[in-house]
């Protein structure tokens, strides 16, 4: 008799945990979805930018959603120079592209700047190893954060472990400061000096049939 009665509950326990993981598998698989139809909305509109390029390539080195924005940070290879280029789409539309002036080189980093509707978005590739000046050796980055530090007093920390680009939105228009590159061991590996030059001011530039006024 005791066995009859649980064998309900039992059921009405098992039929809820379905409907729970049931859930979260469409409500995950919703997200992932938005994410590949963004993504081959941004690949379409710089495969038509770069209709010239021959056997082009883009590998996604890094994507950020905000709001209705969703940005991703582009290797695009082809026969003759690569080039690193962000690019957002919003409301299932390519708006613009930007090419990194400065991508990350013998320091590992680099620091290129749009901006776009009262944000500054910071963006670049990352390396997996840094030049030593003093030694004219090269060490491991393995990056796992970035503070970024603003002239207002401001900062804004960026977990970066195991990316391969960054891509970093702030209000406003702050004129940077410092940014502190930091390894598992919370040792500073890089700092903005060491790349020797101020963060480069990138142009945007519309995809076709798009007013960045509006």
């Amino acid at each position: 008799m005791k066995i009859k009665k649980v064998i309900p509950y039992i059921l009405l326990f098992t039929i809820m945990m379905l409907n729970i993981s049931g859930c979260t598998r469409k409500d995950f698989t919703k997200k992932e979805d938005e994410y590949t139809k963004a993504q081959k909305i941004a690949v379409s509109a710089l495969s038509d930018a770069f209709y010239m390029v021959k056997n082009k390539n883009f590998n996604v080195l890094k994507y950020k959603k905000h709001d209705n924005w969703y940005l991703f940070l582009f290797y695009m290879t082809t026969d003759n120079s690569p080039q690193y280029l962000l690019c957002l789409v919003e409301n299932n539309k390519a708006l613009w592209y930007a090419s990194a002036g400065y991508p990350a080189m013998s320091m590992g980093f680099g620091v290129n700047r749009v901006k776009y509707k009262g944000k500054s978005i910071y963006f670049c590739n990352l390396n997996t190893s840094t030049w030593i000046p003093s030694t004219g050796a090269r060490k491991p980055t393995n990056y796992t954060k970035m503070v970024f530090e603003f002239e207002n007093g401001t900062e804004l920390i960026e977990n970066v472990k195991g990316d391969k680009g960054y891509i970093v939105i702030v209000d406003g228009y702050k004129k940077l400061k410092d940014l502190i590159l930091y390894n598992a061991k919370g040792e500073i590996v890089n700092r903005y000096e060491d790349i020797g030059y101020d963060c480069y001011e990138c142009k945007v530039v519309g995809f076709k049939h798009v007013n960045l006024k509006e």
